[in-house]
């Protein structure tokens, strides 16, 4: 794959009206993942966060393993290939604990600007497994999301921002981001050109049987008759909607494009869950936040744009 504005080359460029569906997705991934937030923060109380996110990854697992039967593209995993998908798993069983944990203890537009972070630390990890490298325009763009995702932190509290001191919520969830960080390269390091659901099916299983067994004691001791149905509902939306078709998105862009550009998408993240907490009744948060808000979709669309070109 081509890597634009100043990146390396590996392997072929995809057709490009597949490069313009890998945009979309990406779109349609970050829409998605940041209605998790809002909905995560209203239902996290009533259960524990491992159990919560297994019972998520149980249901996607269930939608995907429909979709390759519909497809006929169902087969048993070769045993080689187990250890591809529970490392994939693990990765994303520490993001989602770690949200859901965090979303006990801040609010979702302070967790969705901790989330702004990851495409810093995906390029990292981009350059250390597959040896992708940016430009300095990107990476400039990546300092100026980075800088707007703390200015939604901080606010106008110079202090804190001088010494980062995070709050315990986005301290926890600042290790979710960093693990969920690998994500991307790995799957364009590990895919074999398995199809998508077959692969993202398997990573969902391995990832809810660990979940079960790191939870088995809250697993055993959660009244289900007493959680109220809301709950429940809002776990089917979290699996149908930000798992099974945010995974889809994010699998089907990471094959096609680089992966410092893919999450720099999720710059993006803060200005929809600020649009979404205020739908549902929030007050504005400071100017200091707005500003940070703004700064981090202003670099998403500056460097699309420049990748573009």
């Amino acid at each position: 794959m081509h890597e634009t504005a100043g990146a390396v080359t590996v392997g072929t460029a995809p057709p490009e009206d597949e490069t313009g569906r890998a945009h979309v997705a990406m779109l349609g991934f970050v829409f998605l993942v940041s209605t998790s937030f809002p909905v995560g923060h209203a239902i996290t109380a009533a259960l524990d966060p491992a159990v919560l996110t297994a019972l998520r990854f149980c249901i996607a697992a269930a939608i995907f393993a429909g979709m390759a039967t519909a497809k006929r593209q169902w087969h048993r995993p070769k045993l080689a290939r187990l250890p591809v998908y529970f490392l994939i798993a693990l990765l994303l069983d520490i993001f989602f604990v770690t949200m859901f944990e965090a979303l006990r203890l801040t609010s979702a537009l302070n967790a969705g600007a901790v989330f702004t972070l990851l495409p810093a630390f995906t390029a990292l990890a981009g350059l250390m497994l597959l040896g992708q490298r940016i430009s300095r325009f990107q990476t400039v763009c990546l300092a100026v999301g980075a800088g707007g995702a703390l200015l939604v932190l901080f606010g106008s509290d110079l202090s804190r921002l001088a010494r980062l001191e995070f709050g315990e919520g986005e301290r926890i969830y600042l290790l979710g981001v960093a693990a969920y960080a690998f994500y991307a390269p790995l799957m364009r390091l590990l895919n074999k050109g398995e199809p998508l659901e077959h692969f993202n099916f398997w990573i969902l299983v391995c990832g809810a049987v660990m979940l079960l067994a790191y939870g088995r004691k809250e697993l055993a001791a959660t009244d289900w008759i007493a959680v109220p149905p809301a709950v429940y509902l809002g776990i089917a939306y979290l699996a149908v909607f930000p798992t099974a078709t945010s995974f889809f998105c994010a699998t089907y862009a990471s094959l096609r494009l680089p992966s410092g550009p893919v999450m720099a998408y999720t710059y993006l993240l803060p200005s929809f869950v600020l649009a979404e907490t205020l739908a549902l009744g929030a007050s504005w948060p400071g100017l200091w936040t707005v500003a940070g808000v703004l700064v981090t979709a202003v670099a998403t669309v500056l460097l699309q744009r420049r990748t573009g070109r």
